[in-house]
C-alpha cells in the first residue's frame, strides 16, 4: 500500500512540475492662475533631489537661447580649465570676430592678459560676448572645437532638442534649445559651486570698471523688476530670442528655478517693460503663495487589496502605502479629499509573498488630479501552502481545456473499444452457432435420425 501511495504521491508532483512549464516619487505639474506672458518656462523645485517640475508651458519648443549659451560656456571651462589662474593673451581673432555683431563686451582689447577666472565672471555677471571668445581659444585651441565640447556636454545631461554654434549666444538658425533643455543644463551647472558662486555674483570689479548683473531681478534701483529672494543666473535677448531668464529664488525655506524663455516687452503699468523678469517673479509668488509641502499620506496606509494563490491562512493580501509621502500641494488642499488609485494592480499574486515587497504603484489623487505616485507593498508574510499548491496544480490541470479534450478523446476511444468488443464477440458467438447448425445437418444426412446422437454441450 505505501509503494502504490508514494507511485501516486511521485507522478501528482512530475505533473505539477510539468504543468509549471508555460505552454506555448512624480509629483503634479500645477498651472499658474496668472498672466505669463513668456511662450516657453519651466518652474522647478530645488528642494527635491528629483527636481520635479511645478509648472511648464511650451518646455520643448525650440527657441533661440541668446546669452543663457554662456552657462554652458562657462561650465564647460569650468570642468576642463584645472587653474582658473592661468593667464591667457587676448587674441586679435576673438577681437575682430565681433565687430558689427552689436554684442555686448567687456572693453577687452587685443594683446591683454587676463585669467581665465577673470574671463568667466565677465561671462556670467556682464554677459561678455569677447570674454566667451578668448574662454573657447583659450580652453580648447579653437572657437569651433570648443562649440562641440559644448554640444557634447548638452548631451551628456540629457539634452536632445539643443545645438550651439557659436559660445556667446549670438543669434543663428541652427543655435536653439528648449525650456527643459535649458533646465536640464542649469541644474546640471549648479552642482559645481564654481559656477554657483560666479553666476550668483551680482557685482564684478575688472581692470577698474564695476560690472553689475545682468539680471535686473537682482538690482534693487530696478523697482520694477527688483526681487529680493532672486540670485543669479543669467539672462539673454536678442530680436529673435525675445527676453530670456533663468534666476533662483528662496522664501520661507522653499527653493524654485525658474527658466523663462521668449518673452517680449509689454506696456504694463505705462512703461514699456521686459516681460522675462516678470514673468520669472509671477512664477515665483505663486509657488510661495499657492503651494506648500504637505504630507498626503503615511506609511501603512491602506490602499488595495489582492487575493492570493495557494497562500498559507491567507487567501488575500493588503497593499499599503510603502513610505511617508510629504510633496507640494495647493495650499488649499483638504486631506480628505485625497484618494489613491491603485495603477495596474495585479488580478492574484502566487505564495510566497514577502512583507514590503513592491507589488504595484498608486496615484495620489485630489481634485482629479494626480498629485505624486508612490509605490505600494505587501502588509504581511503570506507563506506558500504545498498542500493547496498540489491541490489547486491538480484543479487546474484536471480544468485546462486541452486536458478535458484529451480525457474527453480517451473516453471516446474506450467507449468506441468496448463497443468493437462486444460487437465482436456477437459476431463470434454467431458464427459458432451456424457451424453448429450446419455440423447438426451433416450429421443427419449422414446418419439418419434414428442414429443420430448430439454431441454433449459443454
Amino acid at each position: 500500500m505505501k509503494k502504490l501511495f508514494s507511485a501516486f504521491l511521485s507522478f501528482t508532483i512530475l505533473m505539477i512540475t510539468l504543468l509549471s512549464f508555460p505552454v506555448a516619487s512624480n509629483a503634479a505639474v500645477y498651472e499658474p492662475n496668472e498672466t505669463i506672458y513668456s511662450d516657453a518656462y519651466m518652474l522647478v523645485n530645488l528642494d527635491d533631489d528629483s527636481y520635479p517640475v511645478v509648472a511648464q508651458k511650451n518646455q520643448d519648443m525650440l527657441k533661440y537661447p541668446a546669452s543663457l549659451t554662456k552657462i554652458v560656456t562657462a561650465i564647460v571651462t569650468i570642468e576642463k580649465e584645472p587653474d582658473l589662474s592661468r593667464e591667457v593673451t587676448v587674441s586679435r581673432n576673438a577681437i575682430e570676430s565681433l565687430y558689427g555683431t552689436g554684442a555686448q563686451v567687456a572693453g577687452l582689447e587685443i594683446g591683454d592678459t587676463v585669467t581665465i577666472e577673470q574671463l568667466l565672471y565677465l561671462t556670467m555677471v556682464h554677459s561678455a560676448c569677447d570674454a566667451c571668445q578668448v574662454l573657447a581659444e583659450a580652453v580648447s585651441g579653437s572657437v569651433e572645437a570648443f562649440v562641440q565640447e559644448m554640444n557634447d556636454w548638452a548631451a551628456s545631461v540629457g539634452c536632445e532638442n539643443t545645438h550651439f554654434v557659436n559660445p556667446d549666444g549670438l543669434h543663428d538658425e541652427n543655435h536653439y534649445t528648449t525650456a527643459s533643455d535649458m533646465t536640464k543644463i542649469t541644474l546640471k551647472a549648479l552642482e559645481n559651486e564654481v559656477f554657483e558662486k560666479i553666476s550668483t555674483t551680482v557685482q564684478y570689479e575688472y581692470n577698474g570698471t564695476n560690472f553689475y548683473h545682468t539680471n535686473l531681478m537682482l538690482q534693487s534701483g530696478y523697482l520694477s523688476y527688483y526681487y529680493p529672494n532672486a540670485k543669479g543666473i543669467k539672462t539673454g535677448s536678442t530680436q529673435q530670442a525675445g527676453y530670456c531668464v533663468i534666476v533662483k529664488a528662496s522664501k520661507g525655506g522653499y527653493n524654485y528655478l525658474a527658466v523663462v524663455l521668449d518673452s517680449p516687452v509689454e506696456m504694463i503699468n505705462g512703461y514699456k517693460t521686459k516681460c522675462s523678469f516678470i514673468d520669472a517673479a509671477t512664477l515665483f509668488d505663486w509657488a510661495f503663495n499657492s503651494l506648500k509641502y504637505e504630507t498626503v499620506v503615511r506609511k501603512n496606509d491602506i490602499a488595495y487589496e489582492v487575493p492570493v494563490n495557494n497562500g498559507k491562512d491567507a487567501d488575500t493580501v493588503q497593499l499599503v502605502i510603502k513610505d511617508d509621502v510629504s510633496t507640494l500641494v495647493p495650499a488649499s488642499l483638504d486631506p480628505s479629499g485625497v484618494m489613491i488609485k491603485a495603477v495596474d494592480p495585479p488580478e492574484s499574486l502566487d505564495a510566497p509573498v514577502m512583507k514590503d515587497d513592491v507589488i504595484c504603484k498608486a496615484d495620489i489623487i485630489y481634485a482629479d488630479k494626480t498629485i505624486v505616485t508612490v509605490d505600494l507593498v505587501a502588509a504581511k508574510t503570506v507563506e506558500l501552502s504545498t498542500f493547496l499548491k498540489i491541490i489547486n496544480a491538480l484543479k487546474k490541470f484536471f480544468t485546462n481545456k486541452i486536458v478535458i479534450a484529451v480525457l474527453l478523446l480517451l473516453i471516446i476511444c474506450a467507449v468506441l473499444y468496448v463497443v468493437i468488443f462486444v460487437n465482436r464477440l456477437y459476431k463470434d458467438k454467431q458464427r459458432i452457432e451456424a457451424r453448429r447448425r450446419h455440423q447438426d445437418e451433416l450429421d443427419r444426412e449422414l446418419y439418419g435420425e434414428d442414429d443420430y446422437l448430439a454431441p454433449p454441450k459443454k
